[in-house]
């Protein structure tokens, strides 16, 4: 097991908890991926277990070490990409993955080496020597994310690594970490983007003001929720009165059905400008489990 987090809370000044009970496992070769809009606990929790924050209760093992008492032990074998993290504007994409390395201690050649391979891989090397001043803002997080992906760590954490990316430039980045995880290392990550949880993770952690709310593999979290079909209409004048769960989400109402015959029936029966029938996924899920 890569990470062992049972019971975690952070407390910050002012009564205001950040994580309230946070119990997740994490394993070699798979990415956990905490899912959970602003002010879930997501940020929180990746600052405890890389040992930025000091947790006011529970604990937690980060490659067997524990995150309080063995912090040095733990810095030596992960590495960070915050959300806000920054490239130096005076740096290129080579200069910022090299410079990284050299302080993680690899010599210059094998630095070199693996930031022409991330580089590539992130569809930076032709860009290798612009400053990053002269980048995009999606180029520059791609180059963060090459910094932390060439250091090798056997445990790497992201904080919302494709946040402000294209289509093309978070393919990208799903591709390498795939690739990272594939060769046995661990990733936990964090986004509030659904569909990116349901394409990229091998385990999801669900979080809700700071609780874990549920927990398991895509296809688990949604074979456990009852409905599997939802019909999505805009512009609603009435709504059906079987429909067995209604939700309104601004301009959309959500109803849900446990087959494909109901879902036809309330779609039929709507009375709305647009409708489309859909398979549940784990945005309906997370709906149901963090209103629960």
């Amino acid at each position: 097991m890569a990470i062992e987090a049972r019971n975690l809370a952070k407390e910050y000044s002012g009564g205001v908890w950040g994580a309230v009970d946070v119990s997740f496992d994490a394993s070699y070769g798979e990415i956990t991926v905490l899912l959970g809009p602003n002010g879930a606990g997501k940020t929180t929790t990746i600052g405890m277990l890389a040992t930025i924050l000091r947790p006011t209760r529970g604990f937690a093992r980060v490659g067997s070490f524990d995150v309080v008492r063995e912090a040095r032990q733990v810095r030596r074998i992960i590495a960070l990409c915050p959300q806000d993290v920054s490239v130096d504007p005076n740096w290129t994409p080579l200069e910022a993955v090299v410079g990284y390395l050299s302080i993680r201690g690899l010599s210059f050649s094998e630095a070199r080496k693996l930031a022409r391979y991330w580089l590539e891989v992130l569809d930076l090397w032709s860009v290798r020597n612009r400053i990053a001043r002269a980048l995009s803002g999606g180029q520059r997080k791609r180059i963060a994310v090459a910094m932390v992906l060439a250091s090798g760590a056997p445990i790497v954490f992201l904080d919302e690594p494709t946040v402000g990316l294209d289509v093309e430039g978070r393919y990208r980045v799903w591709r390498a970490l795939r690739e990272f995880a594939r060769e046995g290392r661990c990733i936990v990550m964090t986004t509030h983007d659904m569909k990116e949880a349901e394409i990229l993770a091998d385990r999801v952690v669900m979080l809700s003001r700071g609780r874990v709310v549920a927990q398991g593999s895509p296809e688990e979290l949604v074979s456990r929720y009852r409905f599997r079909y939802r019909v999505i209409a805009k512009g609603v004048k009435s709504v059906p009165s079987e429909a067995p769960r209604v939700l309104e989400l601004g301009d959309r109402t959500i109803m849900y059905a446990e087959d494909r015959e109901t879902a036809a029936s309330l779609a039929a029966r709507v009375a709305a400008d647009s409708v489309v029938i859909e398979r549940t996924g784990l945005e309906d899920v997370y709906l149901e489990v963090a209103s629960s």
